[in-house]
Order: C-alpha cells, then sequence, then structure tokens
C-alpha cells in the first residue's frame, strides 16, 4: 500500500517539480505507514483494548513439545494464546495491564496479568496464560479469558480429548499387529490412522472423516509430497523405457558374457545390483529378470539370486545421492530440521540442509554397508552357512539347472512381460547407458544450480549442500526422460540392426510409412515411436503406483502419530530415561522390528522420523554426530527389518523376479540379515554412540569381524569334507536329518569330480510340465508327439 503512493508521489514530482506538493505527499505517506504500524503492532499500547483472544496453543511442558490436538492425564501442559486482536481505545482510558484467567471445564486453574509497558509499546500478538493438568479422561475444554481497561474482554476456547499416555502407542500397536497377522500393508496402515483419528476426534464418525479429510488429504496436498511423487512416477517411466529399448537387457547380456562360472556368475549379478543404483524397484527387475537364466545354467540356487537381488537393491538405493529414495529421505531429514530449527529460533548445531545430513549419514550407515561388503566376500569365497548353505549344495552338487528346491516350477509367468522389448529389437547397451549418465549429470547440475547463492565463495559441496534436492530430482528426471524419447526417436533400427546411417526410404518408412506396402519384409522403425515410449512410461508409472499408495497412508500415520501424542511418549522416554548414547543402537532397532512388522522400509522412515529426531535433538544437546547416527539408524534399520520381511513389497518382488519361493526366500536371507545386524550393532551404532573410538575403525573392525565368520563359521559349497557350519551341525544333531547326512556324503563325491547329475530324486526337481510322464491313456496321437517332439528340440536349441 505505502509502495503503491510512492510511486504516485515520485509519478507527480517528475512532472509537476511542486515542492509543496512533494511536501504534501511525504506527509501523507507519514499518515499512512503510521496506521500500517497498527498491523505490525509498533504502536503505543496503552491506547487500544483487546477485542479477540486469537487461538489457543497447547505446549508439553516436560518435552516442550508443541501444537498439541491431545493431552495426557496428570502432564502438565502450558497454555499461550496466538493472533491477539486489539481495538483503538477512543477514551485512552487503558491502564496498561492485560489480565487473563484460564479454566479448565469451568474450573479455574492459572491467572495472571502482563504490563503492556514492558513490551516495548508494542501490541503483543500473543501471550503465555498459564497451565492446565487434566487428572481424568475424557473431554475437557480450555478457556481462556482476556481483559484490558478493567472493561473490554475477550474469549477464546479449546476442546481436547484427555487420556493416559500409554493409549498414544495403540494406532502403532494396531498397525503393526494387523501387518503380522493380515500381510496386507496398506490395510494395516489405513486401520492404525482410523483408530488414532477415533482417539483423537473421541468419537467413530468424526474419526472417520477426519481419516481422510485431515490426514491423508493433507498428505496428498502437501507440496514437499508432491515432488516425491512426481519424482518417483518420472523415475519409474524413464526406467519403463529403459527397458522397452532394449538397453537394459543388452548391458545385462554384456556382463554376463564374461560369466562363466558360479563365482563369475555371482559377480555378474551383483554387478548389474550395483550398476542400477537408481531405484530399487529397477533393480529388483532388471537383475532378477535378465539374469535368472545364467544363474540356473551355472547350478546356483533360485534362493541365492534372490538373495543377491533384494540384498543388493535396497541398501544401494538407500545410500545412492541419485535414486528415487533420496527425495523421500532426504524430505524427511528436512521436516525434522525444520522443526527443530524453529523451536530454537534457528540456532542449531547441525546442517541446515537436509541434503547435507543425508550425506553426513552415509558414513554411519553400518548395516546396508556391511551387507554389500558381506556379499562380495561370500562370492570370492564361494562359501556359506545355514539354510542358504544346503539350498546351494542341493543344486550344485547334482549339477540341477532348474534353480533347485526353491525355484518355483512356472505358474509365476515373467515379470515385465507387457513391456518387454520387440523380438527384432536389437539389444543395445548405450541405449542404457547414456541415457543414466545424462540423468546423473542432470541431477548434479541441478543440484548446483538450486544451491548457488550467488556469492561466488562457494565451493562444489557447499553448493550441493545448499541444494533444493525436490527441484533437482523433478527438473533431473523430466528433462531426462524427453531427451530419452528423442534420443530413441532418432535411432532407426530394421530387421533387428540399427541403421548407420539411414537412407531417405528407411527415414520414410519409419517416420510416414507406406499404406499400399502390405509385404511381409521388415521395415525401417525408431527403437521407440512416440506411441511405445509413452506406453511404456505409463506401464513404469503404473508399476510403483501400489507403493505411493504405502508412502501416502504411511505419510498420514506420520501426522497422526502427532496428533495422537505417539511422539511425546517416545519424546519422554528418550529425555527422561534413555541415555542419549544408545539413541543410535535404538533407533536403529526399533525401525528394524517396526519394518520387519509391517513390510515398508519407506512406511517405518515416515512415521518414526517425526517420532524420533526432535527429542534425540533434545536429549543430545545438539550433538552433531549422535544426531546423525540416530538419522542413519532409523534409514538402516529400515532396510534391515525390510530384508526380513515377508510382506515387504520388496521381498516379494525378488521372489516373484527370481522365480523363487518367498518363505524359501526369506528363509535363506534372514541369517545373513541377523550376522550383518549384529556387526552393525557391535561395531557400529554402539561404539560411535559413546564415542569409544572413530568411526573408520569401526569398519575396519566390522570387516575384520566378517572376514572371521567368512572362514570360521561359512564353509565351502563344494567342500572336500563335505562338513556342516557350526549352526547346521547343531540343527542336525537336534532334528536327527537323514537328508542332510546323505547330502553331506554326496557334497564329498562331487568336491571329488563325480557327476552327480542323475542322482538327484525326481521329487526333489521341479520337472517342467511337457518333461514329466505321460500316461498311456492321455498318450497323444504320432502325429502329434511328433510335432511335440520337435518342438521341444526347438526350445532346447533356443
Amino acid at each position: 500500500f505505502i509502495s503503491y503512493f510512492q510511486g504516485k508521489q515520485q509519478y507527480y514530482c517528475c512532472n509537476h517539480r511542486s515542492i509543496e506538493t512533494q511536501a504534501s505527499s511525504k506527509t501523507m505517506l507519514r499518515k499512512l505507514a503510521l496506521l500500517s504500524l497498527v498491523g505490525t503492532s509498533a504502536v503505543a499500547a496503552f491506547d487500544y483494548d483487546i477485542v479477540g483472544a486469537g487461538s489457543v496453543i497447547l505446549t508439553d511442558v516436560d518435552t516442550g513439545i508443541s501444537d498439541l490436538r491431545t493431552i495426557f492425564t496428570n502432564d502438565e501442559i502450558a497454555v499461550s494464546l496466538d493472533g491477539l486482536e486489539w481495538e483503538a481505545n477512543s477514551g485512552n482510558t487503558t491502564d496498561g495491564l492485560l489480565f487473563y484467567k484460564t479454566y479448565l471445564d469451568g474450573e479455574l486453574m492459572s491467572e495472571g496479568n502482563m504490563t503492556l509497558g514492558e513490551v516495548g509499546r508494542e501490541l503483543p500478538g500473543g501471550i503465555d496464560v498459564g497451565s492446565v493438568k487434566a487428572t481424568s479422561g475424557g473431554r475437557h475444554t480450555i478457556e481462556v479469558m482476556l481483559t484490558s481497561g478493567g472493561e473490554t474482554e475477550a474469549l477464546t476456547d479449546m476442546e481436547v480429548e484427555t487420556y493416559a499416555a500409554g493409549v498414544s502407542i495403540l494406532p502403532l500397536l494396531v498397525i503393526l499387529v494387523f501387518s503380522v497377522t493380515t500381510k496386507m500393508v496398506e490395510l494395516s496402515l489405513f486401520s492404525g490412522i482410523f483408530v488414532g483419528a477415533c482417539i483423537v476426534a473421541g468419537e467413530i464418525n468424526q474419526g472417520f472423516k477426519d481419516t481422510v479429510e485431515d490426514y491423508i488429504l493433507n498428505a496428498l496436498a502437501d507440496v514437499g509430497h508432491g515432488y516425491v511423487y512426481l519424482f518417483t512416477f518420472f523415475l519409474s517411466g524413464l526406467v519403463a523405457m529403459l527397458e522397452r529399448s532394449g538397453g537394459m537387457l543388452g548391458f545385462t547380456q554384456k556382463i554376463s558374457k564374461y560369466a562363466t562360472d558360479p563365482r563369475r556368475g555371482q559377480f555378474a549379478a551383483f554387478i548389474v545390483g550395483v550398476v542400477i543404483f537408481f531405484d530399487d524397484y529397477a533393480n529388483t527387475l532388471l537383475a532378477g529378470q535378465s539374469m535368472r537364466p545364467l544363474i540356473d545354467s551355472l547350478c546356483i540356487s533360485r534362493e541365492k539370486l534372490a538373495f543377491f537381488v533384494d540384498a543388493t537393491a535396497a541398501p544401494i538405493a538407500s545410500i545412492s545421492p541419485v535414486s528415487s529414495w533420496v527425495g523421500y529421505e532426504v524430505g524427511l531429514i528436512q521436516d525434522e530440521i525444520d522443526a527443530i530449527s524453529e523451536r530454537y529460533d534457528g540456532d542449531i548445531t547441525i546442517d541446515s540442509s537436509g541434503m547435507a545430513l543425508f550425506l553426513a549419514s552415509i558414513r554411519y550407515r553400518y548395516y546396508p554397508i556391511f551387507m554389500l561388503v558381506l556379499i562380495v566376500g561370500l562370492i570370492a569365497t564361494q562359501r556359506d552357512f545355514g539354510t542358504m548353505l544346503i539350498a546351494e549344495r542341493k543344486t550344485e552338487v547334482y549339477k540341477r539347472t532348474d534353480g533347485g528346491d526353491g525355484g518355483t516350477s512356472g505358474g509365476t509367468g515373467s515379470m515385465g512381460d507387457e513391456n518387454a522389448p520387440r523380438e527384432d529389437q536389437p539389444l543395445l547397451t548405450h541405449n542404457f547407458a547414456l541415457p543414466i549418465l545424462c540423468l546423473v549429470f542432470l541431477i548434479f547440475y541441478t543440484l548446483v544450480q538450486t544451491g548457488d547463492d550467488g556469492s561466488g565463495e562457494q565451493d562444489f559441496m557447499d553448493k550441493i549442500e545448499s541444494s533444493d534436492s525436490y527441484q533437482a530430482l523433478l527438473w533431473s528426471t523430466i528433462g531426462t526422460a524427453l531427451v530419452t524419447l528423442i534420443f530413441y526417436l532418432v535411432q532407426i533400427t530394421k530387421g533387428g540392426s540399427l541403421l548407420l546411417p539411414p537412407t531417405g526410404s528407411d527415414l520414410k518408412d519409419a517416420f510416414v510409412g507406406s499404406k499400399d506396402d502390405e509385404s511381409d519384409q521388415p521395415k525401417a522403425r525408431p527403437i521407440l515411436s512416440v506411441k511405445d515410449s509413452m506406453e511404456s512410461f505409463i506401464i513404469g508409472m503404473g508399476r510403483v503406483f501400489p507403493a505411493c499408495i504405502i508412502l501416502t497412508l504411511a505419510w498420514a500415520s506420520g501426522s497422526l502419530m502427532k496428533a495422537v501424542g505417539c511422539d511425546r511418549l517416545f519424546a519422554a522416554w528418550i529425555v527422561g530415561g534413555v541415555d542419549p548414547t544408545d539413541l543410535p543402537t535404538l533407533s536403529f532397532l526399533i525401525s528394524l522390528f517396526m519394518a520387519l512388522a509391517t513390510g515398508t522400509s519407506w512406511g517405518t522412515m515416515g512415521i518414526l522420523f517425526p517420532l524420533i529426531m526432535v527429542p534425540t535433538y533434545i536429549a543430545s544437546n545438539g550433538d552433531e554426530e549422535i544426531f546423525t547416527a540416530t538419522v542413519a539408524g532409523v534409514l538402516s534399520g529400515s532396510v534391515a527389518g525390510d530384508h526380513m520381511s515377508p510382506i515387504s513389497d520388496t521381498t516379494v518382488l525378488s521372489s516373484l523376479a527370481t522365480e523363487c519361493g518367498l518363505m524359501e526366500h526369506v528363509g535363506t536371507q534372514a541369517p545373513y540379515v541377523l550376522v550383518v545386524v549384529i556387526v552393525s550393532i557391535l561395531f557400529g551404532t554402539l561404539p560411535i554412540g559413546r564415542g569409544a573410538w572413530p568411526n573408520f575403525v569401526g569398519f575396519i573392525l566390522g570387516l575384520l569381524f566378517l572376514a572371521a565368520f567368512l572362514f570360521g563359521v561359512c564353509k565351502p559349497v563344494l567342500s572336500p569334507t563335505g562338513a556342516w557350519d557350526p549352526i547346521t551341525l547343531l540343527f542336525q544333531k537336534i532334528a536327527k536329518t537323514e537328508g542332510l547326512e546323505k547330502l553331506q556324503q554326496d557334497t564329498v563325491r562331487a568336491a571329488s569330480g563325480e557327476d552327480l547329475s542323475k542322482e538327484v530324486e525326481a521329487k526333489d526337481v521341479d520337472t517342467p510340465e511337457q518333461s514329466k510322464p505321460i500316461l498311456e491313456d492321455q498318450a497323444p496321437a504320432p502325429e502329434a508327439a511328433q510335432e511335440g517332439q520337435e518342438e521341444v528340440h526347438d526350445v532346447a536349441a533356443a
């Protein structure tokens, strides 16, 4: 308003050059400025009366958590008002005192006054009005009355639900129990939100309404969440384009050429998992589907392939600064940093950038790092233990090429058949590598651009730490998807070969076509037309839609946990009774068990970050290392629990992609997860929390422990003695299973070079349907039998 009149003033003075008029305009501006200060409260306090009490703000005294929607019985709750409204006092009779009285269900709990002269002749926008304490559960009304000048008064009130502190954990228990019993994550999360909303509202009808309107819709409407949705959709669509172009398959086939024995084959599968670092779903689908035929031909069990696929996907994606995980993880971290910064008015001891804290937490992610190291060790030494050793020996000793006992006998089909490359599609590695390089370049470029403050004094890491990761990830994936669409469109193929350069007639066939030509001869076409790219893009987005549903419910659960008071309960435990040095370990274990029960690592992160991080900062007095290690504990524990959960989406997807039985996969992977969890705690979270040694020492000791485990516990798959590891040996003595004894004897024979491929029992082999014995009354006619044999020979040749 003032700027508008300043512009009018300048225009008038320039055109009329009138000193008197300019002075008059300045006088008018000064009056307008004085009036505008009523909105900014810079006025004489004694000339105004209170006319509006604003809204009630509740703060838990013990934990300092504010904006409460519910309170616990017997907890002291500080009451304050925000948004006070004032009106000019024409009689100038205000005595300079503002009185307040705070009631709980009509009973006076606090009263006092505030001298307005003490606030520097500015009208206060808020005021503390004492505290209340509810001794019984149920619906309570908090009412505050303000009085100024002895005559004017303003009233405001707030209704809150009150219950014992233990009730606040009920929604979380509902989620855990439903996850375990129903094995349906979406139903479990929704049920927990609904139960919590009913607790907050105090009734079922309003609770159901709030479940949708206050929690789920608010989770959908959040701008930061929208960035994550779009980035995830665009990246998944891009991955589907890479798949349909044949580039992904060409890349895996190029790697598989060097895999001529079990060790090299397993390394090939691991490398594929590492290279596809940008998305765990893409990693699982690509590595599982493309490497399965190679792994089968090398007599490696499906359980082992499923383990490599599952245990590589999430650890790589979770610690990579360029992945579909980073936007979500950085967003959660940034939300808690903002909450801490608001609480302490910006004076905090940790980095204010979510991306910077994410990068700093990588060196404390013990579980994913140790898991990747263990996989390399298992491949290099060709050793295993427990259930995995049994599965490997059953497959390799008898030279089975059907994936072993864990392989599923058809029925599952091939994952992603609807987006498979055409039969005449050239499988070119550059159609995978170049778009990925483009994506990586654009992400880092936009990170630097969004983090550049224009001062010229920032180095590369300063710009990365100050960047807007939401924008960087979104615009980079959009840009890469558009570049990739054009890149595939300008490449012309014919008969399975790339045309370099295409002729004029080839270009005409590719982009115009001929209506009269109905011959069966192959015609020139783009690698992917615009229609093909869009179809695969939509398929890719559809793949992650179920994950986005879980993501939305997880965000809604996080908001609900705050409203119901679960964060206060955790804060009271952490601040009041937990040693801050134990927080990295506790956060790791809590997130592990929650992810194990819910089956979702993202959901676990979304629930626990709002519950743990602010109390951690308070309890540790802002210790940067403990806080960062606790952030890493939540992120790492979520991945560890996800690896052991039979209801995890990535666990199920790994089983489907590798065509391995779900429980066989979980049963063989879980022992390795437990080993890495123990190593992560003993040499990572416990000592780093207590400052026992520098971080790199913990990694060195952890690596030494894993080496001792490999050579002290694990046994070679083809052992000359056929010896079992101590755990399997103990199981064998307790269960007295004859099958393991025979397998041990056969292992000795196989290790000596004897061929046992014909000794495997028929019941142990998942025989393809067409090779099973045919009953006499089901025998086909001779002509049909001959055709069937020709088909079998064709399949074998292929």
